[in-house]
């Protein structure tokens, strides 16, 4: 890959999360008018690490999208989800480490992720 490439596809990823901050300070917005509180004080968020989400951009994206905003001073709270899979051949649940989709007893690649693809508005903290 080019660098002239990787360039882009870092511009894309960083998009792809100012988006969903966007919808993210959206949502809070909405949950403020709805509840009548003045200003959020924490939004706690989950973020699986197969979300497609980089916690990272994320978090930099919401620093700067949430000036001027009920979220302006709220601080933002990532929960990291592990990735873990159901063996579909002898049904054990396990921890997926370093990208390794195998199931450890039975060394099946019949694998279904049955967590790490979250990405969730869980709570939020209001004045």
């Amino acid at each position: 890959m080019t660098e002239i490439q990787e360039n882009v596809l870092a511009e894309e990823i960083r998009m792809h999360e100012y988006s969903i901050v966007q919808s993210l300070i959206a949502t809070c917005a909405r949950v403020a008018r709805e509840h009548t509180v003045e200003r959020i004080v924490k939004v706690h968020i989950t973020v699986g690490k197969m979300s497609g989400v980089d916690p990272h951009f994320l978090e930099t994206a919401y620093r700067f999208f949430r000036e001027e905003t009920v979220c302006e001073h709220a601080e933002l709270a990532v929960d990291i989800e592990e990735i873990e899979a159901r063996c579909e051949e002898c049904t054990n649940i396990f921890p997926v480490k370093d990208l390794c989709f195998v199931c450890p007893v039975c060394k099946s690649q019949q694998v279904l992720v049955t967590k790490g693809k979250t990405l969730l508005v869980t709570h939020i903290e209001a004045q």
